[in-house]
């Protein structure tokens, strides 16, 4: 069971605002299809920076500031050239906001600052209502599974870890819900919500696919049109039967190493990070079927998606890990796990001899019984 999941991508526009009632009317080319977001939050000083930027920016760009005065409202405004999705945040709030905005958008939004997706009223347009009743949703079910982590079995006890999966899984089917809704609706937030909170998951594979040909339709443009087209291709690139792309990444040492330089032998690929829990506490597992069949013709190649490489080491280290172990830098130009189209970890593709993906995220009981099967 996958218990991490991952997801984002890019639009553009730029421009700086000061505090409510402080800016002055702005003129110019393009300020009639603008948007204004005007505002207001409870538990915020004045002064209290309020910032939006575009979800879809893979820079994290902020695209327009404000400062609450003392009453803790705000207005944010501005250019805009085509509809999209943003974030409302704060350093008071662990929490951002989603909110669509089109050209000629006039939201309003009241909030408490420390926890703007829970508290959040957002009025002005069809599409902000749906993702705060979204985002209400997700924030639940990560609070009710936060609270059943520490009551997960452990995975040798099979019919309590069987019933805590079907509470997870009931949990997860609620948020879902609320975000294939706005999925598939009439807005340019469908998009959207496909890719951020549905694309993840297997079991959406076949709705994703019918809905990117509407979305192609109407919103070509959108990056996350373009997103879910991205991911069809690599699906297909990296679906069973097919030749495994190849990746070159650095060991521990330095030394880069090729996953194409490994044939002749099965390959278990092993996308993992140094702080994912269940990637963890599967070593051990994985250290048994490599003891096991490391002579009888396999191999391990695990890419770390890792963000800190200190902490890639130490977990090497800390767990026993004796195979192929190299380091996927979030900052390349091509991830290895966006070639392999990874979004949860930790996730597993077994290559035959010739390099060819022969079977994909398998764990557990299942992996071993496929190893036993080819490698007798």
């Amino acid at each position: 069971m996958n218990y991490s999941v991952i997801g984002a991508l890019l639009l553009s526009a730029t421009v700086t605002n000061e505090a409510l009632g402080q800016r002055p009317a702005a003129a110019g080319k393009g300020q009639g299809r603008g948007y204004e977001i005007a505002g207001q939050l409870s538990q915020a000083p004045a002064g209290t920076q309020v910032y939006l930027r575009n979800e879809a920016d893979a820079r994290r760009r902020p695209l327009d500031s404000a400062a609450t005065d003392a009453a803790g409202r705000f207005r944010l405004r501005g250019p805009l050239a085509a509809p999209g999705v943003y974030e409302l945040y704060s350093k008071l709030s662990r929490e951002n906001l989603y909110l669509p905005l089109a050209p000629g958008s006039r939201l309003q939004v009241r909030a408490a600052a420390p926890q703007l997706q829970a508290t959040a009223a957002v009025s002005g347009a069809p599409e902000a209502a749906a993702l705060a009743h979204m985002q209400r949703q997700q924030r639940q079910a990560m609070q009710r599974i936060e609270a059943l982590m520490p009551r997960r079995p452990a995975e040798t006890d099979t019919a309590a870890t069987r019933a805590f999966e079907r509470q997870w899984a009931a949990e997860f089917r609620a948020f879902q819900g609320a975000a294939q809704r706005v999925a598939r609706g009439p807005s340019y937030t469908a998009p959207f919500a496909a890719v951020s909170f549905l694309s993840s998951f297997d079991e959406y594979k076949p709705f994703l696919d019918s809905a990117t040909v509407r979305y192609v339709q109407q919103w070509p443009a959108s990056p996350y049109t373009q997103r879910l087209l991205r991911d069809q291709a690599v699906a297909r690139a990296t679906a069973v039967g097919q030749l495994a792309p190849d990746i070159s990444l650095p060991t521990p040492q330095g030394n880069a190493v090729a996953l194409s330089s490994l044939r002749g032998k099965y390959v278990l690929m092993d996308f993992w990070a140094s702080w994912c829990g269940p990637c963890r506490r599967e070593n051990p597992e994985l250290l048994k079927l490599y003891q096991a069949y490391r002579g009888k013709g396999l191999e391990l190649y695990s890419v770390a998606t890792d963000d800190k490489p200190e902490a890639w080491r130490k977990a090497i280290a800390a767990d026993g890990l004796t195979w192929t172990q190299v380091f996927d830098d979030p900052k390349a130009a091509q991830p290895a796990k966006e070639t392999y189209g990874i979004r949860a970890l930790p996730t597993t593709i077994l290559l035959d001899p010739q390099g060819r993906i022969i079977a994909k995220n398998m764990r557990g009981e299942a992996l071993a019984a496929k190893l036993a099967d080819l490698l007798p």
